[in-house]
């Protein structure tokens, strides 16, 4: 409501109202940009990249000791091998997603369930553990049996050092990694 005096001047009491319509407009626009996400990741469900089984292990690696094979398997294998472990999150999209592109990406590095392929050279795997850039961060924020302190990466690079001596892999590739 506005009032306003005949001289043309502003007035002294001027009530501003809101149109009552505004709030009931912003919630019209939640509900929908709410219900526009829930449908989009309805849809991305099925998307079918992120949904894979396992391949078959075609020779597993024979670890000397079981304290590193348990660390290996803790912080390695998910995405280092055909054994990877699948929880009901990796199943989502787009969590499923990004889980499946780190096991794409760690298998033809290193795997432990083809241990009659060619892998890396020993130098290399010891140099990514050493360094903390494997397991990813991404992957330790979700697995904590993947943080590994510095005496458990001493421990694995020592059990990865014994395994390549006591059951080397078929091959070592040239290229490093």
């Amino acid at each position: 409501m506005h009032t306003r005096r005949s001289n043309g001047q502003a007035p002294v009491n001027e009530i501003v109202e809101e149109a009552p319509d505004a709030p009931r407009r912003w919630r019209r626009w939640i509900l929908r940009a709410g219900l526009a996400l829930l449908v989009l990741f309805g849809l991305i469900q099925l998307i079918p990249f992120g949904h894979a089984s396992n391949p078959p292990v075609t020779r597993a690696a024979v670890w000397p000791s079981r304290g590193g094979q348990t660390l290996a398997e803790g912080a390695c294998y998910d995405c280092h091998s055909n054994l990877t472990k699948r929880w009901w999150a990796t199943k989502v999209a787009p969590i499923s997603w990004l889980a499946q592109n780190d096991v794409d990406g760690g298998r033809p590095q290193l795997n432990f369930s083809r241990w009659d392929t060619p892998q890396p050279a020993l130098e290399r795997v010891i140099e990514v553990v050493r360094s903390g850039s494997m397991p990813p961060l991404q992957y330790k924020l979700v697995h904590s049996n993947a943080r590994l302190s510095a005496g458990e990466r001493t421990q694995l690079v020592d059990a990865l050092t014994q395994l390549y001596f006591s059951d080397p892999p078929a091959a070592l590739r040239g290229d490093g990694g």
